[in-house]
Parts: structure tokens; sequence; C-alpha cells
């Protein structure tokens, strides 16, 4: 989760939104996934691929992590609130769990879904081995546009320096 903040903090300055606004998405942005507390452990630690059943209910988790978080009247949780709900959204419209498309999709959100796949797919997971950077970036480019915001896949190659920077900060404990 540190490494999903501070990605997603370097985004946000990179795009061009103020510093108060970038650190609060730090806060928020670890909350992406918070809606998985309800979420069977049989599913969440499930090696290997869901069945349909299992795809659906893991699905879920982004709305009810909207549902926790949405009626906080605190500026850092409402903004959670809207990570949670959003960060599966595509730019494409094929996201989940309302199918928004472009900017409709909140830039937090956006960003979030970003800071999210690249560091899940580095990292090892019970289901899979971390990906090599080459693969990593080539899906980035193949994603662009479709996936992900075009800008924010532009800005994550301008200064990719930076984004290795934090992986190698904050590396996984073995």
């Amino acid at each position: 989760v540190k490494r999903v903040a501070e990605y997603s903090k370097l985004l946000a300055l990179h795009y061009g939104l103020p510093e108060y606004y970038a650190n609060m998405l730090k806060q928020a942005s670890p909350m992406h996934d918070i809606g998985k507390v309800a979420i069977p452990d049989a599913i969440l630690n499930k090696p290997g691929r869901f069945t349909p059943e299992e795809r659906l209910i893991m699905d879920t988790h982004a709305q009810l992590g909207y549902e926790m978080l949405k009626n906080s009247h605190r500026p850092l949780l409402k903004l959670a609130a809207t990570v949670a709900y959003e960060h599966h959204e595509k730019w494409d419209g094929s996201g989940y769990p309302r199918a928004l498309k472009g900017d409709k999709i909140d830039i937090a959100g956006r960003i979030t879904a970003l800071a999210d796949v690249f560091d899940a797919l580095g990292s090892d997971r019970v289901y899979k081995k971390a990906w090599d950077d080459e693969r990593i970036f080539n899906l980035f480019k193949e994603e662009r546009g479709k996936h992900f915001d075009p800008i924010l896949v532009d800005i994550f190659f301008n200064n990719l320096d930076d984004f290795l920077e934090v992986r190698s900060q904050f590396k996984d404990v073995e």
C-alpha cells in the first residue's frame, strides 16, 4: 500500500493537481481495496483463477468499499470512497462496477487504477509471480486509451525513473 500511495501522489503531482490534493490522494489510495474485508478468505486467498461465481463475488469489493465510506463527512474518506468505487473502471468503459468511460471516471480513480496495476503486476501474489518490467511496460502501452487514461500513461513513462525509485525504496519484505 505504501507503493500505491507514493505512485498515486507522483501521478497526481505530475498531472498538475495541487499538492494538498496529491497528499490527500496519497492517504486515500491505499483504501482502494477496503471492500475486500467483506470478501470471504477462501476467495481472497485462492491460488489460481476464480470460477465465474467467485469472480462475481470478488468484483463486489469496489461497491462494498464505496458503501463503507460514502456517508463520511470527512474529505479524506469521501475521496477514499471515490477511489474504492472507481479504481476498476476503465478508460474505454469496459470496467466495473458502473462501466464509466473516459473523464466520467474521477481523476482519483484513474490515478489509483494505474498505480495499483503497476504495483500488482510487479509484485508476487498468491496467484501469480511478479512480471518483469518489459512485460509491464508493454501492457501499459497496449492499454493506453483502453484500460488507462492516455495522459496518465504518458506521465508514467515520462517520469519512469521516479516510479522505479519508489518501487526500489519500498521493496516487499521477504
